[in-house]
């Protein structure tokens, strides 16, 4: 086999490649279309605003499954403001997100997501229903002292919603819907591995 011909067969093999993976991106933002909140304005002032990382949103229970459509998979800086009528976070590069308060099944800590596995629970998972679909979107506040903070104020809109543990270990909370939560050792997704404590993490993060 000559050089460029060998050369031409792996330029075509990885356009096929990369036009498998775009079809299958579509078919995946085809298929969950119309689950994101439709982007209004509170009435109310927002109680609490914080900084972070919009990570992703997938599936409720399943960590792996992303949501591809109306923007959900883009990964980006977001402003998280929380008030009396729900949650909305503000993108930079992406469509912005509003979660009625009607729609809140509250909040709390884990350890991964789609797109983002970290140590010591330090992403803030808000779940939330559109329709008959329940979601995860998954946040990593800029600063570790924010994480607390964000889930309380989600719970609180969110009746019966668990309060945020609060130890020194920095272990997730509880599933606030009862269900099996991804790091749990019963999840029927994998376990997503820890990669240190947050120090290790956050640095990084805030590049």
């Amino acid at each position: 086999m000559s050089r460029p011909f060998a050369v031409a067969l792996l330029a075509l093999i990885g356009l096929a490649l990369l036009a498998a993976m775009w079809f299958g991106w579509r078919a995946r933002a085809a298929r969950t279309a119309g689950v994101a909140a439709p982007t209004s304005e509170p009435v109310a002032a927002a109680t609490l605003v914080v900084e972070g990382v919009y990570v992703s949103t997938t599936t409720a229970g399943d960590w792996l499954d992303r949501i591809a459509a109306d923007g959900l998979g883009v990964r980006s800086p977001v402003q998280v403001e929380v008030g009396p009528d729900g949650v909305w976070l503000r993108r930079r590069g992406a469509p912005d997100v509003a979660i009625p308060s009607a729609d809140l099944r509250g909040a709390r800590r884990e350890n991964g997501i789609a797109g983002k596995v970290t140590g010591g629970g330090g992403l803030v998972v808000v779940r939330w229903q559109r329709e008959d679909r329940e979601l995860d979107t998954g946040l990593r506040t800029r600063f570790a002292v924010d994480r607390d903070p964000l889930i309380a104020a989600v719970n609180a809109l969110t009746p019966g919603a668990a309060a945020p543990a609060s130890g020194p270990t920095g272990e997730p909370t509880a599933d606030v819907t009862g269900t099996t939560s991804p790091t749990s050792s019963t999840s029927p997704a994998a376990t997503p591995p820890t990669t240190g404590g947050d120090a290790a993490t956050e640095k990084k993060d805030s590049a």
